[in-house]
This record gives C-alpha cells, sequence and structure tokens, in this order.
C-alpha cells in the first residue's frame, strides 16, 4: 500500500525527470553517472525547507531516483524539482 504522501509518477513523468537530471547535469553522487537514472515516485516537501522562497517551497517535490550503473555503491539518491517541470504537461 501506497503512503499518502508520496504522489506516484507515470512513465511520461518519469521521463520529464530525467530531462530535468539531464538539464541540470545532475551526476550520481557515488559513481558520478550522469546517463543513466531510473525514476521513481515524488514525495510533496510543502513547508519543509524553510530557506527557500515562499513561492517555491509549495510546488516542491523531492523525486527518489536511482542509478543504473552496474556497480554503484550506492545507487539511491533524490532530486528536487518543481511540480511544472514534471506533474505538469
Amino acid at each position: 500500500m501506497a503512503r499518502p504522501e508520496i504522489t506516484p509518477l507515470d512513465e511520461e513523468q518519469r521521463e520529464r525527470v530525467r530531462r530535468v537530471l539531464r538539464r541540470r547535469r545532475v551526476a550520481c553522487p557515488s559513481c558520478g553517472n550522469r546517463r543513466r537514472w531510473a525514476g521513481g515516485d515524488a514525495l510533496h516537501l510543502g513547508f519543509l525547507f524553510l530557506d527557500e522562497d515562499e513561492d517555491e517551497d509549495e510546488d516542491a517535490y523531492m523525486i527518489a531516483v536511482t542509478c543504473r550503473r552496474r556497480g554503484c555503491p550506492r545507487a539511491r539518491t533524490g532530486v528536487i524539482v518543481h511540480r511544472a517541470d514534471v506533474l505538469e504537461p
């Protein structure tokens, strides 16, 4: 059973996550991989990050991502995105 605070992403939204990762040139903090990512689900951050602008923290989401490079010692991480980057077409 999924947790209520988690927003499941469909395949199109996961592809948008991969585009955000490429655009930002995000690298795996463990192995440095920049190309092979698997996107997970989204967690709405809301007021958790008080240092962000008021308009931004209402639409901030943490997306779970997994490095797909074989042998990566710590493959799981996350990326913060805005709602419009991933959840809205």
